[in-house]
Parts: structure tokens; C-alpha cells; sequence
């Protein structure tokens, strides 16, 4: 259902007008009503302009976290995972000089973990596992590149065995997609389960999020079921993977290589799903589901006491200076919480007046990312949301 605020509209229209992506849509929920939503644009500019629709599935990047963040915290509340346990309770290849590193140091980017390693190269360097990362007119189909996937899971895992930590546990926080790829697997093994099934069973199913899916590579029947008929927004045009323009498989080149399930990027979902997952936590903070406890959301936006930190679990808080949330929300007693991702996407959530803002966009497609033009376009958007509901 389309609804509009007159601001919103506008800024979204001007930033497709500008370029600053392709194709936009957003959804503005205040105090679990619908304030606001519209989609404008294009799917796609490349191979094939192709209109965007109100159900198109974007790839959610680095907002994959918070629900990774979700399942997590449902763990923590039943007894299954404690925070302050050493991570290689669970996952061995933490352990020896990495055995210092913590649940929550995973969660709040303090492991000491660096922010980011190219894992992907080496899986393309194997024999088995650069089948994944042909081009499309020679890579094969989905059941022959199941071995693929699980030859790049254990080129990754041994990969991560073998990285030294760049800072002790807790001494300093720096954003770190190899903490979530670490917290995906840890996840895995707590719950004897694939990432992408327990994300599900934890918090895409209590919350009726219907259009929202990791695509598991691993699982060729799962990934073809979940695909249905759906439309996928583009991203890059992906130089590891041959030049492919990628739409429905995952932009991230080491979430890809791992099948493209990962604690750190991987879902897909429309803006009106990532305005409920918002909404969820709104209810979880005020005490109104039973899907968590108040007590234990709030130990998961509260923010970190690691030195410097704008980080909670899983969630960010906005920067002192410069927020994507621009100049007007987030500035009550509670404050706000929420994510970006790298293909344009975002999430907060302004706990004083309980609004949900989600942007989805392919800022990314087809040729890259522009960050500072995006994060200025973010805190433009926010802004007219504040000035649409005389904020």
C-alpha cells in the first residue's frame, strides 16, 4: 500500500532525480502505524532497465547483522549462549590467542578482529572452490556448486583459525564483518543448525517477516523455494564473478563464497519487512511481545563500554557527530538505534517517539559505492521524515 508524507516524497524522488541510486523505496512506521511508503525507479539499469516494484527484494548487506543480532539474543534469553562466555566455547577456531574473545566481543566489534580480509580471493584460487566464482556462462548450476560452498566454508573457517587479533579483546571497537562471519558460524554450532534455518526459526518467522530470506547455496531446493517468483533489485557489476551484474545472489564477495549465508550479509527483503523487524524490537523494548524480554533487549541496544564505542550488540547508536539519522531524530532520553549497509540500506529506530525508518536502495548498482554521497542522502531522508511528522 502506498502512503505518503509530502517531504519523504520528495526528497526520495530527488535523490533518484540526482542519481544518488537507481531505485529507492522506504518505509516510515509511527508508533506502529503506516506514516509512510513509496518506491521509486529502477530495479535495474543493467543489462535491462527494469522498473522497481513495491515487493522487489533488495539485498539488505550489513543490515543481515541486526537479525544475525536477533537470533543471538533469543539464544542469550533461553540459557543457550551466555555473553561472557570465550567464543571458542563454540567455535574451536577462536581458540589459542584468540581465546580471549567473547560473545559480546563479536556482537559490540571489539574482538580485536580486523574489519575486513579479501577470504573470497583464496576460495577463487582453489580448484574446487572457484567453480562459485566463474563467470555466469561457465559457472555451473546450483546442485554441482554445492561442493564449491562447502569447500569455500573451510577455506573461510580456516582462514579465520589462522588471523591474528589486531587490538586485545575489548580494548577497542572497529567495525568488523569478520567478528559477524565468525558470529555466524559460532551461531551455527550453539544451535545445530544452518545460520539461514535459525534465523528463521528465531526471528523471521515470530515476527511474520514473509519476505524476508537468505538464499542458501547449500541448500539448492531451499534457495529455488525461497527465489519463487520473486524480483530481485540489482547490485554490482561484481569483477570476481566474472563482470556478472548481480540480482538475487548476494553482493558480498565472501558471504557469496560461503554460499551466500553469512553472520554479516546475506538477507533479502523488501522495506515494509525491514519497517516490521523495526517495529519488533520496538515492541520487544516496551515490553509488549513475548517474542523477548524488555530486560534482554535492552542488554542488546545498550551501548558498549568498549573505549570509543558508538556500538551496541549488533546494533549502532548514532555518531556524536555527522549521523546518518540527521539533525532532528534520535534525540530523546532513549535516543535511537540502528544499522547501514554497504548496497544502500538502512534501518533506525527512535525509541522516544517508537518511529521506524527503513530505506532500501541499490545506491551500488552497477558501479560501485559513493559512501559520503549516500550517508549525506541518508541524513537528507531522515530529516524530511522529522519535518513530514512535524518533528
Amino acid at each position: 500500500m502506498r502512503r505518503e508524507l509530502a517531504p519523504v516524497l520528495a526528497a526520495l524522488e530527488a535523490g533518484r532525480r540526482e542519481g544518488v541510486a537507481p531505485g529507492l523505496s522506504a518505509v516510515v512506521l509511527s508508533r506502529g502505524a503506516l506514516a509512510h511508503a513509496s518506491w521509486h525507479g529502477d530495479a535495474q539499469l543493467e543489462p535491462a532497465c527494469r522498473p522497481l516494484g513495491d515487493t522487489d527484494l533488495f539485498d539488505l548487506a550489513s543490515l543481515t547483522k541486526l537479525y544475525v543480532a536477533s537470533a543471538a539474543a533469543r539464544l542469550v534469553e533461553r540459557g543457550a549462549l551466555d555473553l561472557d562466555s570465550p567464543a571458542s566455547r563454540w567455535l574451536s577456531a577462536l581458540g589459542g590467542a584468540r581465546s580471549g574473545v567473547t560473545v559480546r566481543h563479536l556482537l559490540a566489534h571489539a574482538s580485536g578482529l580486523a574489519a575486513w580480509r579479501p577470504w573470497h580471493e583464496a576460495v577463487a584460487r582453489d580448484a574446487l572452490g572457484r567453480l562459485s566464482f566463474l563467470p555466469p556462462g561457465e559457472r555451473p548450476g546450483p546442485e554441482a556448486l554445492v561442493p564449491a560452498f562447502r569447500r569455500g566454508r573451510e577455506i573461510v573457517l580456516a582462514a579465520l583459525a589462522s588471523e591474528e587479533l589486531e587490538a586485545p579483546p575489548g580494548a577497542r571497537a572497529v567495525y568488523s564483518d569478520l567478528g559477524f562471519i565468525a558470529l555466524g558460524l559460532l551461531l551455527e554450532q550453539v544451535a545445530g543448525a544452518s545460520l539461514d534455518r535459525l534465523v528463521a526459526a528465531e526471528v523471521l518467522d515470530p515476527l511474520g517477516l514473509e519476505r524476508t530470506s537468505f538464499l542458501p547455496g547449500l541448500d539448492p531446493a531451499r534457495r529455488q523455494a525461497l527465489r519463487g517468483g520473486n524480483a530481485f533489485v540489482a547490485t554490482r557489476r561484481a569483477p570476481a564473478r566474472g563482470g556478472e551484474v548481480l540480482c538475487g545472489a548476494v553482493d558480498d564477495d565472501n558471504a557469496w563464497a560461503l554460499g551466500g549465508v553469512a553472520g554479516h550479509a546475506g538477507l533479502f527483503s523488501t522495506a515494509g519487512d525491514v519497517a516490521r523487524f523495526g517495529q519488533g524490537w520496538l515492541e520487544a523494548l516496551a515490553g509488549r511481545t513475548p517474542w523477548l524480554a524488555a530486560a534482554t533487549a535492552e542488554r542488546f541496544v545498550a551501548r558498549d563500554a568498549t573505549p570509543g564505542s558508538e556500538r551496541a550488540l549488533g546494533w549502532d547508536t548514532p555518531a556524536r557527530e555527522g549521523s546518518s539519522l540527521g539533525a532532528r531524530l534520535g534525540r530523546g532520553p532513549l535516543g535511537a538505534v540502528g544499522h547501514l549497509g554497504f548496497t544502500g540500506t538502512s534501518l533506525w529506530v527512535d525509541r522516544d517517539r517508537e518511529l521506524v525508518c527503513a530505506l532500501l536502495t541499490n545506491h551500488v548498482h552497477p558501479g560501485g559505492a559513493n559512501r559520503a554521497r549516500m550517508r549525506a542522502f541518508r541524513a537528507r531522508f531522515h530529516d524530511a521524515v522529522a519535518e513530514g511528522l512535524g518533528i
